[in-house]
């Protein structure tokens, strides 16, 4: 697992509308599990650009609206699956 310190990124996410309320919990993926999580931890994830978290969401819900975030991060440590390395 590689580890790196992420500063003044802006990160974009696409919420289902019920998880709005709550858009930083991580609680759904807590709930359902996720790609790097199992069920029980809550995860926030987050994308590096708008394509990529509409395609995201689209594979759980593609039809309700999704509600659009964007975050400012720095944060310190963060995995890594850039594939850069």
């Amino acid at each position: 697992m590689i580890l790196t310190a992420i500063s003044r990124i802006t990160a974009y996410r696409m919420h289902a509308p019920k998880w709005a309320v709550a858009a930083t919990s991580g609680a759904g993926a807590g709930k359902h599990g996720g790609r790097a999580n199992r069920i029980g931890p809550s995860a926030l994830y987050l994308a590096l650009d708008v394509d990529t978290a509409v395609r995201e969401y689209q594979q759980v819900s593609p039809l309700m609206p999704p509600v659009h975030v964007s975050y400012q991060l720095s944060i310190d440590p963060v995995v890594d699956f850039t594939g850069k390395y």
